[in-house]
C-alpha cells in the first residue's frame, strides 16, 4: 500500500502500488490525478514510451507518495489508460526494496 498526495497536503488517497522495476517513471490513474487536482502541478514534459509503442510527450505534475512513513516527491505521469498505480524508479530509488521468490514477500525499508 502507498499514500500519493498533492503538493498542498489538501488531498490525499491510500492505493496499492504495484513495483515496476522496467519502468523510469511512476505513474498514477486519471481517478486520482483528478481526486488530488494533480493536474494543477505540471512540472515537466517528458518522451515517454510504453514497452512496444511510440514515443510520446507526456506533461509530468507533481505529486507525493509515502511509503513506511518515507515521503518522496516526484513528478508523475497520470493516465487514463493504467487502472493502477505503477510505482517506477524514480520512487523506488529512495527505498531499500527485498523480493523473497521462495516466501513470496516484497518488503520495503527505509535505507
Amino acid at each position: 500500500m502507498v499514500t500519493v498526495r498533492n503538493l498542498s497536503d489538501t488531498g490525499r488517497v491510500s492505493v496499492r502500488g504495484y513495483i515496476d522495476t522496467g519502468s523510469d517513471g511512476t505513474i498514477v490513474t486519471d481517478e486520482i490525478g483528478k481526486r488530488l487536482k494533480l493536474y494543477e502541478h505540471p512540472v515537466t514534459v517528458a518522451e515517454t514510451m510504453s514497452i512496444g509503442g511510440k514515443p510520446e510527450e507526456r506533461i509530468l505534475y507533481a505529486a507525493v507518495f509515502i511509503l513506511k512513513g518515507i515521503e518522496i516527491v516526484t513528478a508523475v505521469d497520470i493516465r487514463e489508460d493504467v487502472k493502477e498505480v505503477l510505482l517506477g524508479r524514480d520512487v523506488l530509488q529512495h527505498l531499500i526494496l527485498s523480493l523473497d521468490w521462495k516466501k513470496e514477500t516484497v518488503e520495503v525499508k527505509d535505507p
